[in-house]
């Protein structure tokens, strides 16, 4: 009961509070109206009945028709002439008013208007002052800001008499005291002006009157010229809305010498420019005449080792066919022991050329691929075969590993490779011992061959691969140094790794590394026999009948003895023509041996389709020629024919004979 006495005590107070504070408001509120009257003119002014049309005439009749129209332009589409202005336009009038003469003055002269009474001298002193102070503010903050810019600046009227200027516009022109003043024509002032030839030549009223034309007309335009005191002086005019022109004047002196400093710059650079274009261009032509005559002198450099391995290699046959017929008729061991010695000599000669020809053929990137899947074996063994023969007659223990994984690679050139690599430790491991074997390496095999001989001195081991080098001098050796030099190019070829490592005084061992095959059928590689087979001789095919064509008759009488050595029944022609005659009806030949260059262009392979016209398949084909490119060889397989290179290996011809022979016994 106590609490709620205490509730209504407090809600009592606070009803008397309110009501204190309300009278003292309205007592307040009245008090304010008495001592600023203006404040009731103020509440009332925006409640005033007065139209916009109204309105809008007050304010044209002190700012202008055309700044009212623009000042209520925004009100066009919200409120008619004769609707009742809202207070935000009175107070918009206002505010344009003030613009002109002040807040308090355009009060004054709102209030005033819109309550229909006249204004005092008093207020309109009042007005005149506030205009005024505004228009002394403008008017300095304007000459402020003209005098501080760094263009000089001149103004004339619509009668074109000169009305204001700035400081600069004095220093720019340097005007004699008393002609610069408000008023003067500003054709005095062009006039003064060309006679000092800042107009340029030319008679001085031609001057005068083209530019005063230019400003009467309005036009604005921008010029720029260079007096005579070297200043270059840019001029830009402006027509007025009320009549006159403005007119500016910039100093542009170091602009033009930037620029013209630029200009010879570029003129210099362009005169650069030019002459490096012609020295690159005088380069590139005798670039272009350098590579052109080097590949000129490369052509022919492989032409000539072409034709110079092909004429070497006719006579180079013709002494192998020689000596193995020596050797086959001589029974004094002391002949046969020369014969040999020829033929050896014959052989070396033989490599010599076959190894210009491949270094050619490389540094033309003529040598020809042909990457095929095959048993690495089928290359080691006729390796094998044929090392161990030579190991025999020089002391030397040969080992060769046989291996039976699968490789990809070109036969022929991996068989040459690693043929160099055995000739290269054979040569220097005298009396020693060599390996060759494979090494197993991921997804790759190393065909490495090893020997314990004299080894490689550190300082020749970077250059080992190049032309012309050599481990160490042996003597006796007759070669170039280009064995090595030729496997690396093969290899590089083949895309193979090459790689070699020795000890002095304790050996060498070299390698290359070739990606492994995992195919389950490899391809079988048929060679021609390069000896006989155990326990056949040459009596294997005594009675065969042989016709050989040869445009060298050297090599028609040394291939006739030696076959004629092996009991062979032998006719020998020099053209298509002559070995057609031979045929006759008792005599065939069961082998045709011919050279592939004929006189006349013919080749052998002619001669070789001929016979088979008329013989059919009783005969083997055989075309010998020095010339071992991959065309050759190509076209005489597609044919069904054999290839043998010159100069002929006796062993090999007579395999091909003793092959005829058992294919005949069939």
């Amino acid at each position: 009961m106590q609490g709620w006495l205490v509730i209504m005590m407090w809600l009592i107070c606070l009803g008397l509070l309110v009501a204190v504070v309300v009278w003292h408001v309205n007592k307040r509120s009245g008090w304010l109206r008495r001592k600023c009257p203006w404040m009731k003119n103020e509440l009332t002014i925006y409640q005033s009945r007065v139209t916009v049309g109204e309105l809008e005439i007050l304010a044209a009749r002190f700012v202008g028709e055309q700044r009212a129209r623009l000042a209520f332009a925004p009100y066009d589409g919200i409120c008619q002439p004769s609707q009742q202005a809202p207070a935000t336009l009175i107070r918009h009038t206002e505010q344009v008013l003030a613009d002109v003469f002040g807040v308090s003055s355009a009060r004054l002269v709102l209030t005033s208007a819109l309550q229909g009474r006249n204004l005092h001298l008093d207020d309109v002193a009042t007005i005149v002052d506030e205009a005024s102070e505004i228009y002394d503010f403008s008017r300095g903050l304007l000459q402020g800001a003209i005098e501080h810019i760094s263009q000089g600046l001149s103004v004339v009227d619509k009668h074109l008499r000169l009305v204001a200027w700035n400081q600069r516009y004095l220093e720019l022109f340097d005007f004699p005291n008393g002609l610069i003043q408000v008023g003067r024509p500003i054709a005095d002032i062009i006039r003064f002006n060309a006679q000092r030839g800042f107009c340029g030549p030319g008679d001085i009223e031609e001057h005068v009157a083209k530019r005063v034309r230019f400003l009467q007309q309005g036009n604005a335009h921008t010029s720029a010229r260079q007096r005579p005191d070297g200043k270059y002086i840019e001029v830009q005019g402006n027509p007025m809305p009320g009549g006159g022109f403005v007119m500016s004047f910039n100093d542009i002196t170091a602009f033009r010498q930037v620029e013209q400093s630029l200009k010879e710059a570029n003129e210099y650079l362009e005169e650069r420019v030019l002459i490096r274009t012609q020295e690159l261009e005088n380069l590139n032509k005798k670039l272009v005449t350098a590579t052109q005559r080097s590949e000129q002198e490369s052509r022919s450099k492989s032409r000539f080792l072409a034709a110079v391995s092909h004429d070497l290699m006719q006579p180079l046959n013709a002494a192998r066919l020689f000596s193995s017929s020596l050797a086959e008729v001589s029974k004094q061991a002391e002949t046969t022991q020369l014969a040999q010695h020829i033929e050896r000599s014959l052989e070396a000669a033989e490599g010599l050329i076959g190894d210009l020809l491949d270094i050619s053929r490389l540094e033309s990137g003529k040598l020809a691929i042909h990457p095929q899947d095959f048993l690495l074996n089928d290359v080691l063994q006729p390796l094998n075969a044929e090392f161990s023969a030579a190991a025999v007659d020089q002391g030397i223990e040969f080992i060769m590993v046989p291996s039976s994984v699968m490789v990809t690679s070109d036969p022929k050139l991996l068989r040459r490779v690693i043929q160099n690599f055995l000739t290269n430790a054979f040569r220097y491991g005298a009396h020693g011992k060599v390996v060759l074997g494979v090494r197993h390496t991921g997804n790759q095999v190393r065909i490495e061959v090893w020997d314990n001989g004299m080894g490689i001195d550190e300082e020749k081991q970077a250059v080992i691969f190049d032309e012309f080098t050599r481990g160490l001098e042996v003597q006796g050796d007759q070669g170039l140094g280009l064995g090595l030099a030729i496997s690396k190019g093969i290899a590089q070829v083949l895309g193979h790794d090459i790689h070699m490592r020795s000890w002095l005084g304790q050996g060498s061992v070299f390698s290359l590394t070739l990606q492994r095959h995992t195919a389950l059928e490899p391809t079988s590689l048929h060679e021609l026999p390069t000896t006989p087979v155990s326990g056949e001789s040459v009596h294997d095919v005594s009675s065969l009948r042989v016709l050989c064509v040869d445009n060298d008759t050297a090599i028609l009488d040394g291939m006739g003895a030696l076959l004629e050595q092996w009991g062979c029944d032998v006719r020998v022609a020099t053209d298509i023509v002559s070995s057609l005659q031979i045929l006759s009806s008792d005599w065939k030949p069961e082998v045709v041996l011919s050279d592939y260059r004929l006189e006349h262009q013919r080749t052998g392979l002619e001669v070789l389709q001929q016979f088979r016209l008329r013989l059919g398949d009783s005969f083997t084909g055989v075309i010998i020629s020095a010339d071992r490119t991959a065309e050759v060889i190509k076209a005489v397989d597609t044919h069904g024919f054999s290839f043998i290179a010159k100069p002929v290996k006796p062993l090999k011809l007579r395999g091909v004979l003793m092959r005829h022979g058992r294919r005949g016994d069939l």
